[in-house]
C-alpha cells in the first residue's frame, strides 16, 4: 500500500524517527482497542480502527472500520484537542515491570514523575473534575521514543466545552465512547 494515496494524511504515521520500529508498532497495537484516534485534517475522531504497518514498516496507517460508522465522530475541530503532557511508557523502559506507566514532567523540577497507568489515569480524571472530563485520545506524531529507544505514546485530550456546535447527545456520545474504551480496555492492560 502506498502511503501517499490516502485522503487523510493524519492517518499515515511516519516512523522515520523511530529506531526500533517493530517494537514501537507492537507497543502501539496494544492501544488499538482502548484509545480513540483523532485526525485534525478531517475533524474526525475514530473509535474503531486497525493499525497496519506499510512501506516495510516505515509508516503506519490507521484504517477506520468502514462498517462502524457509528464509531466515527464528525465535526470535532482541532481546537478542542489539546496535548496533555502525559505519556504512556512500557515499564521495562524505565526499569520497571511489564506494566504500563504514565509519565508527567514536573513543573517544579523538570523531571518526570512516574506512576502506574491506572493510578495516573485516576489522578488525571480527578484533577480534571466533572465539568471537564479527562478524555484522552492519540493522533499522528504521538508515537515517539525515549532516549533509550523505548517507545512512548503522548496523550491528547478532547475538551468537550469547545464542542458547543454539537448537540448534547453527540457530546455525551463522544465522551462516553472515549471513557468506555479506557475503562474497558486501557486500564485492563496492566491487569
Amino acid at each position: 500500500m502506498d502511503a501517499t494515496n490516502t485522503d487523510n494524511p493524519d492517518l499515515v504515521w511516519d516512523l522515520a524517527s523511530i529506531t526500533h520500529k517493530n517494537q514501537a508498532i507492537d507497543f502501539l497495537n496494544r492501544f488499538e482497542s482502548s484509545l480513540c484516534v483523532f485526525s485534525s485534517a478531517v475533524s474526525q475522531l475514530y473509535a474503531n480502527y486497525k493499525i497496519q504497518p506499510i512501506n516495510n514498516a516505515e509508516n503506519l496507517i490507521i484504517l477506520p472500520d468502514p462498517y462502524a460508522w457509528h464509531d466515527t465522530f464528525q465535526s470535532v475541530p482541532a481546537n478542542c484537542v489539546k496535548g496533555t503532557g502525559l505519556f504512556i511508557v512500557p515499564g521495562k523502559a524505565i526499569g520497571g515491570s511489564e506494566e504500563l506507566y504514565l509519565l508527567q514532567r514536573s513543573r517544579k523540577t523538570g523531571k518526570y514523575n512516574t506512576m502506574e497507568l491506572d493510578k495516573g489515569i485516576a489522578l488525571a480524571r480527578k484533577a480534571s473534575g466533572e465539568n471537564r472530563p479527562f478524555l484522552p485520545v492519540i493522533m499522528n506524531q504521538d508515537l515517539r521514543q525515549l532516549p533509550n529507544r523505548a517507545p512512548l505514546l503522548h496523550l491528547h485530550r478532547v475538551d468537550t466545552s469547545k464542542l458547543e456546535h454539537l448537540s448534547s447527545f453527540q457530546i455525551d456520545d463522544i465522551a462516553r465512547t472515549i471513557a468506555t474504551k479506557i475503562d474497558t480496555h486501557l486500564l485492563k492492560l496492566n491487569s
